[in-house]
């Protein structure tokens, strides 16, 4: 049987634009976001041996779990000479959909959850600050970016858990909640004038999760981990109706670990890493 979860999830927005001189401008917003999980449902509770303890039943449209917050955004640009700039942003939002990955499964498991009475929403905090400059009037535009994230309540399965179709039981009662990093650098060379035109971009990055229950608490890179990332975008106007355009992209896969050996207990295959 399809189980299905049931939601209610409304926000507000506000935001402005500040020009505090010639130079200097300002973006500011704040975004309170709320996130109900209702019923009809059913949470099963089990024991540390996922026997079953016993089942909460929640009518139609009963209050499950309420969760809202702030979430505030700041960004500004600071003009400076010779067609260049500076920006920088602040940002911090709740996510109230999760992706759960098995963290030493290289697979399609993933599974989309929302947040519940024991699903806390994922919070994250993002730096940016960046360096913009143009070329020969305007013809080719460069950059340079770097950030720095921080994750709270990410969700990943537990050591041991495989998928199931969780009959009698909740998906989350398998999750385990942690942290998160991710960090990097951007950078970027674009040519918009004349026949030919495109794009180059680059990016660098980490990205890193902390559970208390995997990797024996130590951090450990995040399945979709991405070091490298490029892309090259080239287009050719032959005439005014014909334009050849080509793409090439390429993309670090996903992170893995290979278990070291396996063996037998009890009639089961138990990975050793």
């Amino acid at each position: 049987d399809i189980i299905l979860n049931y939601a209610n999830d409304i926000a507000l927005y506000l935001s402005d634009d500040w020009d505090i001189n010639e130079r200097l401008k300002i973006h500011g917003g704040l975004r309170y976001s709320m996130f109900q999980q209702i019923g009809p449902f059913k949470r099963y509770n089990n024991d540390e041996f996922e026997n079953p303890i016993d089942t909460v039943v929640y009518d139609k449209g009963e209050n499950v779990k309420f969760y809202q917050g702030l979430e505030p955004r700041f960004t500004f640009r600071y003009d400076l000479k010779h067609n260049s700039s500076i920006k920088g942003s602040f940002t911090q939002n709740y996510q109230y959909i999760h992706l759960a990955s098995f963290a030493t499964v290289s697979l399609p498991t993933d599974v989309w959850v929302p947040s519940s009475d024991k699903v806390k929403p994922q919070f994250s905090t993002q730096y940016a600050l960046g360096y913009f400059k143009n070329f020969k009037e305007n013809q080719f535009e460069t950059s340079v970016e770097v950030y720095y994230k921080t994750m709270k309540n990410q969700v990943a399965y537990k050591d041991g858990a495989v998928p199931a179709d969780n009959a009698g039981n909740n998906v989350d009662n398998a999750f385990v909640f942690g942290k998160g990093w991710s960090y990097g650098a951007e950078f970027f060379v674009k040519k918009r004038f004349g026949k030919v035109n495109g794009w180059i971009g680059y990016t660098l990055s980490w990205s890193e999760k902390q559970f208390d229950e995997l990797n024996n608490g130590e951090k450990f890179y995040a399945k979709y981990d991405r070091r490298n990332d490029a892309s090259v975008v080239f287009s050719y106007d032959v005439s005014k109706r014909v334009i050849l355009a080509a793409t090439w992209v390429y993309a670090t896969g996903n992170a893995l670990t290979l278990p070291e050996s396996r063996y037998m207990i009890e009639g089961q295959i138990v990975n050793e890493y």
